[in-house]
């Protein structure tokens, strides 16, 4: 069994909790609704995150810390591409 705790929150908030759906569904407890409205939460911070990210500032300071992959830790597969896509 789970470790719980009681939260105190308003009558309204808690009317509401009930009503929220994911994916078109009702979420059977609250537990269950908090943990998705967190999970959707967070989701959305790191979809923020990532765009507010530049591509090439991202790739330079990954070189600069020697996080950037060289060519050779690439596979095989990853390095026929980059092949094919340079000859086109």
């Amino acid at each position: 069994m789970s470790e719980t705790t009681t939260i105190t929150i308003a009558r309204a908030t808690r009317q509401r909790l009930g009503r929220v759906t994911f994916n078109g569904k009702p979420l059977k407890t609250a537990d269950e609704t908090v943990a998705a409205l967190i999970e959707e939460h967070e989701r959305r911070q790191f979809w923020e995150a990532m765009d507010a990210i530049d591509p090439d500032e991202y790739e330079a300071q990954s070189r600069e810390e020697g996080a950037w992959p060289v060519e050779s830790e690439y596979s095989a597969e990853e390095q026929m591409i980059r092949a094919q896509e340079s000859n086109a």
